[in-house]
């Protein structure tokens, strides 16, 4: 086999190729000898051509156009196709590979199988090589979807057709989720009604403000005027914030925090990844303080990348699946010392035991059940009873 065959094969055509004809696909390893994908050095196609490993592919990731995937990660989901999202994304982590996307699977394995001739749904209109992008702005599953290609396809395809766009269009809107309507959002329930008296608190009128002089004299106005400050300077004080873990096979992440804290039930995260929901930069959960009836709001997140000194003073609690790389680049330089400055949390099912390695982390499980779904919420009410303490004695200036 000549390198110039190597040089101007197309690894992803002849993924495609080999797959429609049933051919088999070698991998070797540095020596040349027969191995698994993991091990191998060198995918063959047969007499066709040879490709190291991880060679890029020109099916781009996303909306990325300047990121493909590998052709080891095309390989390696192809033959875990039959897997769930959620088992698949487990065994690509924990192998190193790169993992295809959710809103990339069904396109690609049509096009893979031959089902389709187009990237994502995508008309391959001619481009010049390597500099320019066959694009769409719709594909079967409503995304944006970009081609980097290596030469020019389909130079007769002028566009998508009038009833294949018709077709995508009802498909996109047979999706759509409406989660706020014009009503809902005017019929929300609440009423304003105290708002007239906090504006008559925080701006009382001249004859108000005269009267109440005479009455109790310069001393009195003075205190009033101390306790407007501190009333001001309560309601601008920054939300505590609780930390979950980012990984997307965390027992609690930013997908199912909101259902256990707020609705007191534990809802696996992993129905919610198939389903492809989007991941919230951030949550607000409020919470009613048993002790001081007082009803406080809480801020959610899984990153403390943009976290400034308020931030971090603000910070209660943590959620960890005791992976010692969750607590990198924070200002504390180990977990021990970020336990000693927050409470930790360790959530696991009953049956199960926390890692050796967090013993000595100073934080304490939350024993979720596996089935009993009733059990929850008396989990949740020792969780924010723990919480609520923690508080009370490391940071009362919450409660004031």
């Amino acid at each position: 086999m000549s390198a110039a065959t190597t040089a101007t094969a197309d690894p992803l055509e002849l993924f495609r190729r080999y797959t429609i004809e049933g051919k088999t696909i070698e991998y070797l390893d540095a020596d040349g000898n027969p191995s698994d994908l993991l091990q191998a050095a060198t995918v063959r196609f047969g007499e066709d051509a040879s490709f190291p490993r991880d060679t890029p592919t020109r099916y781009s990731r996303g909306n990325s156009d300047s990121d493909q995937y590998t052709l080891s990660a095309l390989l390696h989901f192809f033959s875990h196709r039959d897997q769930s999202f959620y088992e698949y994304m487990k065994t690509t982590n924990t192998l190193g590979l790169q993992t295809v996307s959710f809103s990339d699977r069904g396109s690609l394995l049509d096009y893979i199988t031959g089902k389709t001739d187009k990237f994502g749904g995508a008309d391959n209109a001619a481009v010049v090589a390597g500099e320019k992008h066959a694009s769409s702005d719709a594909t079967g599953d409503g995304r944006r979807t970009r081609l980097r290609t290596g030469e020019a396809e389909g130079a007769g395809e002028s566009g998508m057709g009038a009833d294949s766009a018709n077709d995508v269009a009802r498909e996109v809107m047979r999706r759509e989720r409406s989660l706020v309507s014009t009503s809902s959002a005017l019929s929300s329930g609440k009423s304003f009604a105290h708002v007239q008296d906090l504006i008559k608190e925080l701006f009382p009128s001249k004859s108000a403000v005269d009267a109440k002089n005479k009455a109790s004299g310069a001393s009195g106005s003075k205190a009033e005027n101390g306790a407007s400050r501190r009333k001001s300077s309560h309601r601008k004080r920054r939300d505590p914030i609780i930390v979950v873990p980012a990984a997307a096979t965390a027992m609690l992440n930013m997908y199912n925090i909101q259902e256990l804290l707020q609705n007191h039930k534990f809802v696996d995260n992993r129905a919610l990844l198939e389903q492809g929901g989007q991941k919230p930069r951030e949550i607000f959960v409020e919470h009613v303080m048993p002790s001081t009836g007082q009803n406080m709001r809480f801020r959610v997140v899984d990153s403390v990348q943009d976290f400034g000194e308020a931030d971090w003073n603000s910070l209660v609690c943590v959620f960890t699946q005791g992976a010692a790389w969750q607590f990198k680049n924070w200002i504390w330089k180990s977990p021990e010392e970020v336990f000693q400055n927050c409470l930790g949390m360790y959530p696991k099912h009953q049956d199960e035991q926390p890692k050796e390695s967090t013993r000595t982390w100073g934080i304490s499980p939350l024993d979720i059940e596996r089935n009993k779904r009733h059990m929850d919420r008396a989990t949740v009410v020792g969780l924010w009873s723990s919480i609520e303490q923690f508080m009370a004695r490391n940071k009362p200036d919450f409660f004031m």
